[in-house]
């Protein structure tokens, strides 16, 4: 039996796949909601096989505490649940250490898959992610903008503001505002609502391809 370690930044999923596992024979599920509890993966005496973290969405913070989580705990294998990320933002975390990806969308038999591969040191990525993957191109004018822009767009269309970009990223906010100025350039915008719909529609057409 796998001991399957749930925790993150989303409450209500963490319990919600808490319950999703407690179904299954295989799995021995364990939701981490305090800081202490969350602190015993970082410990060399944790029991933990898998463990399953509910992502807001993609950030550069989330990045950094897979790859922390990864080097202090290489054993444990890591499965990151998350809405929608830029096809290079999913490389980036796979190559962070995270073993398998998947989005809020996926069944709770693809839970369980990916939980499975993980423990075999297999890496998956979910369905409405895989195309993003080993895709080549796929036709938009997001391919025109570099990782960077990318990363700053998704920020700031999820409600981040210049200052929360720049803290966020180690960067001035005058680098931000230049990044800002050259994705509106790119994407034919002007204002922020506009790039909250261009990003929605993105991720609408990618889950459909």
């Amino acid at each position: 039996m796998l001991n399957v370690a749930i925790y993150g930044e989303h409450t209500l999923s963490v319990n919600a796949v808490s319950r999703l596992l407690e179904d299954e024979n295989n799995f021995c599920p364990h939701s981490l909601t305090s800081q202490d509890s969350y602190k015993q993966l970082y410990s060399s005496r944790t029991n933990m096989d898998v463990i399953v973290y509910c992502a807001e969405g993609y950030s550069n913070s989330l990045f950094k505490e897979m790859q922390n989580l990864h080097h202090a705990a290489p054993g444990i294998r890591k499965v990151l649940i998350i809405s929608m990320a830029h096809k290079q933002f999913l490389k980036k975390l796979l190559n962070a250490g995270v073993d398998a990806i998947i989005s809020y969308k996926s069944t709770p038999e693809e839970l369980t898959r990916a939980i499975e591969y993980a423990s075999l040191k297999q890496q998956y990525i979910g369905e409405d992610f895989s195309q993003l993957i080993f895709k080549a191109k796929y036709p938009s004018s997001f391919n025109t903008l570099s990782q960077r822009e990318l990363e700053i767009t998704y920020m700031l269309a999820n409600g981040m503001n210049v200052k929360n970009v720049s803290s966020e990223l180690d960067i001035s906010p005058k680098t931000v505002n230049t990044y800002r100025y050259r994705i509106f350039n790119k994407l034919a915008i002007e204002r922020n609502v506009d790039l909250f719909r261009i990003v929605q529609q993105e991720a609408a057409y990618m889950l459909q391809a």
